[in-house]
């Protein structure tokens, strides 16, 4: 299936896999697609890691915001109002369990127990999906993958950082990963995506035994 069949829908999609592995060339292609079609798109960037590449980031997007605090990104998402049709896009998750695992640390010297992230990042979702239940409205998270967690996610062998709890309102999982492909003699590395769960059957009526892959898209810069 191509990537643009997988993200059509007007549903919370949430993206997980390894760092480089295209997450975010993934979301800026979704982004700028979508801006093609009409769409409203506001692009939030949760990750210090990404300021290099905002200014790229910025045509391709209706309206681009930097989120470096977890509270100031939940009220931004207090006053969110659609533009329909609208795609919003989080980039990403891990930023926001990141920057508020180092605001915690900072204000109290240690780390905040597994149950406050979860509870953050539970209550961020929950927020977009109210804002989801209006209609017109395209969700798109990205997360980052745990190599701590060994324990299987949807039947794979990797885990997203948020834990499953944190994430239950997530319609379609997509895994991102890498394999190696032949063509001929030579052996390449193809970047791949993964529906590994489609909640209400919107692409696979049973994705965890029928999945469905794509090829990721190339970076637009």
């Amino acid at each position: 299936m191509d990537w643009r069949q997988v993200f059509g829908a007007d549903a919370i999609y949430m993206i997980y896999g390894p760092a480089m592995v295209g997450k975010t060339t993934l979301a800026v292609n979704i982004a700028d697609a979508d801006l093609k079609a009409g769409r409203h798109v506001a692009y939030i960037a949760t990750e210090f890691n990404l300021k290099p590449i905002l200014d790229k980031i910025k045509p391709h997007v209706s309206e681009l915001h930097e989120y470096y605090d977890p509270m100031g990104l939940l009220n931004w998402l207090n006053g969110f109002s659609i533009k329909t049709p609208a795609t919003l896009i989080i980039d990403s998750l891990g930023g926001v369990r990141m920057n508020y695992m180092a605001d915690y640390s900072r204000t109290t010297g240690g780390l905040p127990d597994t149950f406050r992230v979860n509870m953050l990042i539970q209550i961020i979702v929950h927020r977009i999906i109210e804002a989801w239940t209006m209609g017109g409205l395209k969700v798109i998270l990205i997360n980052h993958e745990s190599p701590e967690i060994k324990r299987e996610f949807y039947s794979e062998d990797t885990y997203p950082t948020s834990a499953r709890k944190a994430l239950h309102d997530s319609m379609i999982v997509v895994r991102l990963f890498t394999r190696e492909v032949t063509e001929g003699n030579v052996v390449k590395i193809a970047r791949v995506g993964k529906v590994i769960l489609d909640r209400y059957g919107i692409l696979a009526k049973d994705a965890p035994n029928n999945p469905i892959y794509f090829t990721l898209p190339e970076p637009l810069f």
